[in-house]
């Protein structure tokens, strides 16, 4: 399924794909955006849900990659009494995992920019009391990450990644805070071949460039920070030709050991590739 609706959105806008005419900013970010939410999960758009009767059931995970691996990755930090912070950007998505939380029968607590305070803070309270009984706590990147101190968990999951790498190092934050007595461990969700791979990319080569920059004690200049319309179109085009060219679902059956060393060493590829990129 969600090769089927990344495939509709690039189709929509071929002629954007093949480079013909002159395309204005905000329909290459329209499409942008269509495919992010593509690789998190088909269900954000309105019409891909089986139904109605709408259920909550296998194909919730089946149809989405990323939820596959979630699947696949919880039931093992459960065993190891691990306790779990999943971000995302997308409120809607934190809804569709609520939903996952629901028929796995995992403890969740969730925050979002509509958060009332007294919420918000209640459920900070509860995730972090001795023997509490909360797995998973889920927020969205973007929320005030102010006064939110969650130390008592030890596994950050980031399900999509900001365009802002500083969003990101803030939500890892929330773990690493004074009272932290176990080594926190990272697990950030990318969908091969698509234009997830770009932006994490991009967001690791501005984070480089950013150190070097305050390092020499100058200010990092905001207008290179701002993406242009042929990065986009990069963006875009990655890995269209994949999408286009495979139609099976090449979502793994591996278990989660095999496919945690897998992404080990396609991280540490990629972390070579944007060194020789910022040189």
């Amino acid at each position: 399924m969600q090769r089927e609706w990344y495939t509709k959105v690039l189709m929509k806008d071929i002629d954007i794909v093949n480079g013909a005419g002159k395309v204005e900013k905000m329909r290459l970010q329209n499409i942008l955006m269509q495919l992010r939410k593509c690789t998190n999960h088909p269900y954000l758009f309105d019409g891909a849900e089986p139904g109605p009767p709408y259920t909550t059931d296998e194909h919730l995970v089946y149809n989405c990659g990323k939820l596959v691996l979630l699947d696949k990755l919880l039931p093992k930090l459960k065993e190891q009494d691990s306790r779990v912070l999943i971000f995302s950007q997308m409120t809607r998505m934190l809804d569709i995992l609520e939903d996952y939380c629901h028929w796995r029968q995992f403890q969740y607590c969730r925050l979002d920019g509509q958060t009332p305070h007294e919420d918000r803070q209640r459920q900070i309270n509860e995730f972090n009391e001795d023997g509490s009984i909360k797995f998973v706590f889920m927020l969205s990147t973007r929320a005030g990450g102010l006064g939110i101190n969650l130390a008592t968990a030890d596994v950050v999951i980031i399900y999509d990644s900001d365009w802002n790498p500083q969003m990101d190092l803030q939500a890892m934050d929330r773990a690493h805070r004074i009272g932290q007595t176990k080594q926190v461990r990272v697990f950030r969700f990318i969908t091969e071949n698509t234009v997830e791979e770009k932006i994490v990319e991009r967001a690791e080569v501005k984070l480089r460039l950013d150190k070097l920059v305050i390092q020499q004690g100058r200010l990092a200049d905001s207008k290179s920070q701002s993406l242009n319309k042929d990065e986009m179109l990069n963006m875009i085009r990655h890995g269209a030709n994949h999408v286009f060219a495979s139609k099976d679902s090449e979502i793994t059956d591996e278990d989660i050991d095999t496919i945690l060393q897998k992404g080990e060493l396609k991280n540490n590829e990629f972390e070579s590739n944007v060194k020789g990129k910022k040189n």
